[in-house]
C-alpha cells in the first residue's frame, strides 16, 4: 500500500475510532503506521514525541493485534537498519513491508525533514501514537 494512502488511511482511522468499522487488513494498516511512527521519532524528535502506550491504544481500537505486530514491526526495522534485533520475532511478510514502507518513506523525506515532519507528524497526532511537542 502506498504511503500517501497509508496517510489517508491513518487519517481516516482517526476519525473512525469512534464508531465500528470494517478493516480487512487492520494488522496491515498497523505495520504501517509503526514504520511511519519510527520515521518520524528519527527524523522529527525535537518535534514529536511518543505518547506512552499511545501505539497499543490505538492498535485496540484498530483491532490490530499489537502483541504481534509491534515486536514484528520494530525488530524489522532494526534488521533493516543493522542493529541489534530478536530474530524470534520477525515475520518475514511484516519484514518485507516495512522495508517497502521505509522506500516509500525515503522519497517523502528527500521531500525535506520539514514537509515530511508536518505530514507524518499530523498523522502521529491524530492517531493518538504521538503528541507534538513544539
Amino acid at each position: 500500500m502506498k504511503l500517501r494512502a497509508i496517510a489517508a488511511l491513518a487519517v481516516t482511522l482517526a476519525l473512525a475510532f469512534s464508531s465500528p468499522a470494517k478493516a480487512e487488513n487492520v494488522d496491515a494498516d498497523f505495520v504501517a503506521l509503526a514504520t511511519i511512527s519510527y520515521a518520524v521519532l528519527q527524523k522529527c524528535s525535537s518535534s514529536y514525541e511518543f505518547i506512552d502506550g499511545g501505539a497499543r491504544r490505538a492498535a485496540d481500537r484498530m483491532g490490530a493485534d499489537f502483541e504481534t505486530y509491534a515486536p514484528a514491526t520494530m525488530n524489522a526495522i532494526f534488521v533493516i537498519m543493522d542493529m541489534e534485533y530478536d530474530r524470534t520475532k520477525l515475520i518475514p511478510s511484516v519484514t518485507q513491508r516495512v522495508r517497502s514502507h521505509l522506500e516509500e518513506l525515503l522519497v517523502e523525506i528527500k521531500k525535506g525533514d520539514r514537509f515530511f515532519c508536518k505530514k507524518y507528524g499530523a498523522v502521529m497526532v491524530n492517531i493518538g501514537f504521538m503528541r507534538k511537542i513544539n
